[in-house]
């Protein structure tokens, strides 16, 4: 049946191809028809595989010289998407919001190097290196702030709160590293970067964008949010059920709140050759690499940050000679990216609604479309040895470990008879089987066929995993030494605790309990959801690693003579302390409006009607989400022994559950 519906999906963007422009030499060769023919193949290869809409544009000096929208952005009114098709851009806000920081440079009012809280006395942290944070440092991912404020980042609603929510919790926080020396992706500096256009322009950011930028531009389809009363945008539909997801709206502007379509992302890259709207010295400002000095130890990263660019000099093309900047996004519903070459006034831009890779796309479709333009060469086919396997050398057993990134913890050993790495990851409670990584004699340990690493040490004694991609100059780091901790402390409040949430809204759309832990191997040491935290007192984990992202800091609070759990702007709850579920019981929230939740004795069905503005939540034992009436729809659920069981909604709102044994 799953196969059949993608079938089916292919057929209809075949059916709805638009209008293309195309350009032609004088024999009459079309001289983007590669180009085209590249976007087009690989847009209906997402499409089959999970996606459920996307658009394309091309430009060439002035001219958009191809656009085409795929797929129906309304399957019950049977209505495609066409090049006027909003979809939520994610990130690429950034680019937008840092050229908003520029233009306010050119008037005078903002000077990159000059601290934050020269612009907004209100941010502080309880670290007192926040002061040394400039405008610059929000802009470059160097401010040393652990990452992103999720909650009600994502949701069914807009939150015009959230930059004020976002100050509250950064007040509480601690910096990762010294402000300026790594620069690791937050998206929290480009919500300050926000307050400070609204503080210094006295306009919202979503005004200052459109008069400043859309308007002069010509990006006539693009906004804050979903264009107020459009019916055009761009819906994600569940691949396995058909079902449309609700509308998704992203309360993160600054970082990734622009909805904006593939041909204005292509009018605003002419602000870079055709319209400036800096000045000369603030445009080169905009396009040059930034990122701090320790971003990876004594080399160049993979990714070169500029101000709001991902990269400025893009891997796959500066060994080609071609400068391309690149900027990804990616939401709950959406993904996208935006491939500038300002030196040859060409640009890429492509939108999806749903999973998708449109970054190897867009390095697909911009490789073809300079081939075809004469600036590349075609490559061609290298046959290259094979590297043979090597002895590992004494002096990398020193790195052996345990290692940790935003995603977890990693055990690092070597196997001298085999010449392998042994790389396993923690996993609630154990390491998992390891994989094995050969030494090669190129002095990489290879992972697959495009990726290998090595270790490195920074000049302060901290050991690196690297990762480099084959034929590449630029690296990154992969993982980060875990340091020794403060093992006199008792890390018994944290050990083996699930934690469900009691604070989630009804409309947010990133649910999630979270469970802590212990490691015997890490003394000092506490884990949330496996990433390592050091613990600076029995209440308190604090940010071990400078390099990873998307931090918190943990911390145990009592309240109503229980233990409760901070973390991330998110209240949870003791799960031992959750009363079983009675299917008899009419459960109500209480005048905190804190989320109740129930857990599930036996296996059970429920058909529980869902009060207005109520929600419903089925997590396993395990923290999986099995089950969430705001985007799986008010249905019968079956519950597994175990299960956790959340009720969510305003104070006053009753749920009465009906089951079935």
């Amino acid at each position: 049946m799953k196969r059949r519906f993608c079938v089916l999906t292919v057929l209809l963007i075949l059916a709805q191809l638009l209008t293309v422009i195309t350009r032609t030499f004088a024999g009459g060769q079309t001289l983007y028809g590669e180009a085209i023919t590249t976007a087009r193949l690989e847009i209906w290869k997402a499409l089959s595989n999970g996606a459920s809409a996307a658009t394309v544009a091309i430009m060439d000096d002035n001219a958009i010289v191809y656009s085409e929208g795929f797929g129906m952005r309304s399957r019950e009114e049977s209505i495609g998407v066409d090049t006027n098709t909003q979809f939520n851009i994610g990130s690429i806000s950034k680019v937008f919001t840092a050229l908003g920081v520029l233009l306010l440079c050119d008037d005078g009012l903002v000077e990159l190097d000059k601290p934050v809280t020269t612009y907004l006395p209100e941010f502080m942290m309880k670290d007192p290196r926040y002061n040394e944070i400039t405008v610059r440092m929000l802009l470059n991912h160097s401010s040393g702030i652990a990452g992103t404020y999720m909650k009600t980042g994502f949701g069914t609603e807009k939150n015009r709160s959230y930059v004020s929510e976002t100050l509250a919790e950064l007040a509480k926080g601690n910096l990762k590293h010294n402000p300026g020396d790594v620069s690791v992706y937050c998206n929290d500096g480009f919500t300050l970067a926000e307050a400070i256009i609204e503080r210094v322009s006295g306009m919202s950011f979503a005004d200052f964008l459109e008069i400043r930028v859309f308007a002069k531009t010509g990006m006539a389809n693009s906004s804050c949010y979903f264009s107020g009363g459009n019916r055009n945008i761009a819906h994600q539909y569940d691949s396995a059920t058909g079902r449309v997801l609700p509308a998704e709206y992203v309360n993160i502007l600054g970082s990734g709140g622009i909805a904006s379509t593939a041909e204005d992302l292509c009018r605003f890259s002419q602000t870079m050759w055709a319209n400036p709207l800096l000045k000369s010295s603030t445009l080169e400002e905009f396009m040059i690499p930034q990122y701090g000095p320790m971003t990876v130890p004594g080399g160049i990263p993979f990714y070169r940050f500029g101000l709001g660019w991902d990269s400025v000099e893009l891997e796959e093309f500066i060994g080609q000679g071609i400068k391309v900047m690149a900027k990804s996004g990616g939401t709950i519903q959406f993904n996208s990216q935006l491939y500038v070459a300002p030196g040859e006034k060409l640009a890429v831009a492509l939108l999806f609604a749903g999973p998708a890779d449109p970054a190897a796309i867009c390095t697909k479709i911009m490789q073809v479309l300079m081939e075809s333009k004469g600036v590349l060469k075609k490559d061609e086919p290298q046959i290259k040895p094979t590297p043979q396997v090597a002895v590992i050398p004494q002096e990398l057993l020193r790195y052996e470990g345990y290692y940790g990134n935003y995603q977890g913890i990693i055990r690092v050993e070597f196997d001298t008879t085999a010449n392998m790495m042994k790389y396993s990851k923690y996993n609630y409670g154990a390491f998992g089987p390891a994989a094995q990584f050969p030494y090669m004699e190129d002095r990489f340990f290879h992972v697959d066929g495009s990726q290998k690493l090595n270790f490195e040490e920074a000049a302060n004694g901290t050991k690196f995993i690297i990762a480099h991609v084959h034929n590449s100059t630029g690296k990154a780091v992969f993982a980060q030494e875990i340091p020794p901790g403060n093992s006199t402390l008792s890390r018994s409040l944290f050990e083996n605790r699930v934690w469900l949430p009691r604070n989630l809204t009804s409309y947010e759309f990133v649910p999630f309990m979270t469970i802590s832990g212990i490691l015997q191997e890490l003394p000092g040491y506490i884990h949330l959801d496996n990433v390592p935290y050091a613990l600076v007192g029995e209440y308190t984990g604090a940010m071990a690693l400078s390099h990873a992202r998307d931090l918190v800091e943990p911390v145990i609070i009592k309240r109503d003579q229980k233990q409760w759990l901070e973390a991330g702007g998110y209240l949870f709850s003791d799960a031992s302390e959750i009363v079983p579920f009675d299917p008899s019981e009419e459960i109500f929230i209480g005048t905190n409006g804190y989320n109740e939740w129930r857990l599930v004795k036996t296996d059970d069905v429920l058909n529980t009607k869902i009060p207005i503005g109520g929600r419903l939540l089925v997590f396993s034992q395990m923290g999986e989400l099995a089950y969430d009436s705001l985007t799986n729809g008010e249905k019968v659920v079956f519950v597994e022994e175990g299960s956790y069981v959340g009720f969510i909604g305003e104070p006053g709102i009753s749920f009465i559950p009906a089951h079935r044994p």
